[in-house]
């Protein structure tokens, strides 16, 4: 028998997430929700740019700055929990669950 290290033994692990996308972002990309499996240890910044490819330069406009950090007016929670108090976009999914829900909530400004 062998000894894996915890690294070693997370791969080919998998993860379930729900994203469930709130406000004009269901419009941007035509849909209310998406359910993907993604291996364990997946960043937040890494499935938010695999959907920038996924739903283009309108979803990628919505998320990133040009210098692609998160902007200010989106939300983005995990289980509950703002990302920017978990880490940002280097936050690991699934290291606590192996079940996540993500919610993206655009924030809006006016008067």
């Amino acid at each position: 028998m062998t000894n894996l290290s915890v690294e070693e033994s997370m791969r080919g692990q998998t993860i379930d997430v729900r994203i469930r996308f709130m406000g004009d972002l269901r419009a941007v990309v035509e849909s209310a929700d998406l359910k993907l499996s993604l291996p364990q240890g997946t960043s937040v910044g890494d499935l938010l740019k695999s959907l920038a490819e996924r739903f283009g330069d309108p979803f990628a406009k919505w998320l990133f700055t040009g210098s692609g950090e998160l902007h200010h007016h989106i939300l983005i929670f995990v289980n509950g929990e703002n990302v920017r108090d978990i880490g940002g976009l280097t936050a690991e999914l699934g290291a606590q669950d192996d079940r996540v829900e993500l919610i993206m909530l655009p924030m809006f400004e006016g008067g």
